[in-house]
């Protein structure tokens, strides 16, 4: 358990990150990941696995949540990168933007550089379904950046 917490805590905290959009956030995400992975460590065949799935789950409620929160107290609290680099800032606010799932999908593809069975696995989707996320999230942030 603490070798794979020396080994995955910064990843998954970048994950985290990515999907939620908010560093104090992933932080919370992965600790709470661990220690509820500490809890079924005996019962686990693929930890790295199993902890990666349930840090993208709980970003992706976190997404949720925030949404149900904007409906109806009308506030976001969205964190957003500032570089000083206009087109990097439009480009995470444009990220930010993106549904949950799809912003998932990004994240797993391009940051994690997994393939796309793997994210359907992770996700508890069908390939196809990753595949027309992933369609939609470019096809959106070209749109929005062109």
């Amino acid at each position: 358990m603490v070798e794979l917490f020396a080994a995955q805590r910064t990843e998954m905290v970048r994950l985290a990150h990515l999907i939620a959009g908010s560093n104090a956030l992933a932080e919370e995400i992965v600790q709470e990941a661990f220690v509820r992975l500490r809890d079924r460590w005996a019962d686990l065949v693929n930890p790295g696995g199993y902890l990666r799935s349930m840090v993208v789950n709980a970003a992706r409620e976190q997404i949720r949540r925030r949404g149900v929160e904007q409906r109806y107290a009308r506030v976001l609290a969205r964190d957003h990168l500032v570089t000083g680099d206009q087109e990097i800032d439009e480009t995470w606010a444009a990220v930010c933007r993106l549904p949950e799932r799809q912003r998932a999908v990004l994240a797993l593809r391009f940051y994690e550089d997994l393939p796309e069975a793997q994210i359907a696995e992770i996700l508890g989707c069908r390939v196809g379904t990753v595949k027309s996320n992933l369609h939609r999230a470019l096809q959106r942030l070209r749109k929005e950046l062109s």
